[in-house]
């Protein structure tokens, strides 16, 4: 039977099937309403100044989205329906970088936070936390609620994070330098490491990146292995750990993170390309190259959450700061929308991590 969740979700699909807002669209930057008919595949959302990195991003269930910056220790909201300036969210002033992101429950999100150098791509030991993000209060005029959840001194890289059990506060954070995957308590603020194994970890013999984005799919935990090229997965228990074999899923180029439709498919960002794989492992590009500036240096994809967005995957980028397109061109960081023209929409909903759990895990919605 589904809940009042479940409920939201399905009203949504029927509106999403029927109804392409354009007066809930009519301040788009272009400044003109958008038709799901004449909507570019393509559209840049914001653009950030030069040399700005973003790291990742969430999206609100009210359709904003919160982005992450690696070369600032800033976490912003950006709005996708009205070209107006980012807004900022909080910064973090004893760090230098914002990495993973990911929703506990409606407006309440758990971030990664450290210092890590976008010049020199290295880390600084002891420095990496997991915070708590709450912007309930903020529904009201007041600034979000902030606090930390735990330092992890030992964490190398605290990339990608994703939520475990929303109803426990238990979230995954990967340690790309590592291979670590922890588990930690966001109420308690214990953590432990749950997943190790060579495909986690970086090629012997180097430091490189390695498990970097993570999201959990009908009992599987996905990966990225940056370094080595691959997606992996494992099946993981209501804790977090292996209950079976880790297994390369597919091959890559150099994959960042990730986002799942309701359909199993994989939206994944490498080297200024979107790539879509399919459950049986199969992969095409579906926007970028390595020679355009419309996904310079992608980092990250979630999907729009509201009846206007549904068929929407919002990626986010560094503007080529990691790889520049043709080897020497760099832009800002930008956030763009990817309209996919699903023909069944709902294959390309997916529901947030809380919205998820809520849900049947046989659900053909099921999703994380």
């Amino acid at each position: 039977m589904l809940g009042i969740s479940g409920i939201k979700l399905v009203t949504q699909l029927v509106l999403g099937l029927s109804v392409w807002s354009a007066s809930a669209n009519a301040e788009i930057a272009a400044g003109h309403s958008v038709s799901r008919r004449d909507a570019p595949l393509l559209r840049d959302v914001w653009v950030f100044p030069n040399q700005t990195w973003i790291e990742n991003i969430a999206v609100r269930a009210n359709g904003q989205l919160l982005v992450s910056l690696l070369t600032s220790p800033d976490l912003y909201q950006v709005n996708p329906f009205k070209e107006e300036p980012p807004t900022l969210i909080h910064k973090f002033t004893d760090s230098a970088s914002v990495f993973g992101i990911t929703e506990l429950e409606d407006d309440v999100f758990a971030v990664s936070v450290g210092n890590y150098s976008a010049v020199t791509f290295s880390t600084t030991p002891g420095t990496w936390s997991i915070w708590k993000v709450d912007l309930r209060p903020a529904k009201d005029g007041s600034p979000a609620a902030i606090s930390l959840v735990t330092k992890i001194p030992e964490a190398g890289v605290l990339n990608g994070v994703t939520t475990l059990d929303a109803d426990a506060g238990l979230v995954l954070a990967a340690d790309s330098v590592k291979g670590d995957v922890y588990r930690i308590d966001v109420s308690t603020g214990e953590y432990k490491v749950v997943l190790k194994d060579d495909l986690t970890s970086p090629e012997k013999g180097t430091s490189k990146l390695a498990v970097n984005g993570i999201h959990i799919f009908k009992g599987f935990l996905y990966f990225t292995n940056s370094y080595r090229f691959f997606l992996g997965r494992v099946p993981i228990d209501a804790q977090g750990s292996a209950i079976g074999p880790f297994e390369k899923f597919a091959d890559t180029k150099l994959g960042d993170d990730f986002a799942i439709d309701g359909a199993g498919n994989i939206f994944l960002t490498q080297e200024s390309t979107l790539v879509k794989i399919t459950p049986d492992g199969k992969s095409s590009v579906l926007a970028g190259s390595a020679n355009s500036t419309d996904l310079a240096g992608d980092t990250a994809a979630q999907f729009g959450r509201t009846a206007n967005d549904l068929g929407t995957l919002y990626v986010v980028t560094n503007g080529g700061i990691s790889i520049p397109v043709n080897g020497s061109y760099v832009s800002g960081g930008k956030v763009v929308a990817v309209d996919l023209h699903a023909k069944k929409q709902q294959e390309y909903t997916a529901l947030s991590h809380w919205q998820s759990l809520q849900l049947y895990i046989g659900s053909p919605f099921y999703i994380s």
